[in-house]
């Protein structure tokens, strides 16, 4: 599993598919929180950190400075110009990225789904991006941002973009499955590269109903 999220996130997400009760042969699944730039292995018992970077010592505390103050300036501008349920924990650092959530990682489904309606009637998220990615060119500052699910902004030093996680997987054939495989999606380098490489697989999904239905092709195929 790799995501932009951190790893308290996966096992909120996948509780179920990671309690060991339930059977899942945990040592064959490897987690890849925050783009594959933290990677956690089953060592029989529990989930150990066996690979960790950090941001801030690659970019420098004075240029990640500049994009808190940045992203804080844009939360207030955005909070003050659309009346949303707003939560708490708007950015978050995990280590290796800076998350940015106007909504607030603390909003429950109903909250996210009337900011996802919201963003899609006025185009905030592309709107934003695009101011983020012009601070960081008349910065100059070394880092990528990418629309993280479909409630925030990932900010991350350039090249730490989910192609990090193929380093682990150099001399084997992958196939990878994503939901956000635009160009602006923060699975699109990771799709794209592999799509363009003749010994691996790439799939863009649209729903969990439709990702079953691309394994099952998948399984079908190799037998």
């Amino acid at each position: 599993i790799v995501t932009g999220s951190d790893y308290d996130y996966i096992l909120d997400q996948c509780k179920i598919l990671l309690d060991p009760a339930n059977g899942f042969p945990l040592d064959r699944l490897s987690l890849y929180p925050c783009n594959g730039t933290k990677a956690y292995k089953w060592n029989g018992q529990e989930y150990s950190l066996t690979h960790s970077v950090e941001m801030i010592d690659t970019i420098g505390q004075a240029a990640y400075n500049k994009l808190i103050t940045t992203c804080l300036s844009y939360q207030l501008e955005l909070s003050l110009k659309y009346d949303l349920p707003y939560t708490g924990t708007f950015l978050h650092y995990r280590g290796s990225m800076l998350n940015w959530c106007p909504i607030g990682r603390s909003a429950g489904t109903n909250q996210r789904k009337e900011w996802v309606d919201k963003d899609k009637s006025n185009n905030i998220r592309s709107n934003y991006l695009s101011l983020i990615k012009d601070f960081i060119s008349t910065q100059n500052i070394s880092v990528a941002v990418a629309l993280g699910g479909s409630t925030s902004f990932d900010i991350y030093p350039e090249g730490w973009d989910k192609t990090y996680v193929l380093r682990y997987f150099q001399d084997e054939s992958i196939t990878f499955i994503g939901d956000k495989c635009k160009p602006s999606g923060n699975d699109y380098t990771i799709y794209k590269a592999l799509k363009d490489a003749d010994q691996h697989q790439s799939y863009s999904t649209t729903c969990p109903a439709e990702t079953i239905r691309i394994v099952a092709n998948c399984i079908s195929d190799e037998h």
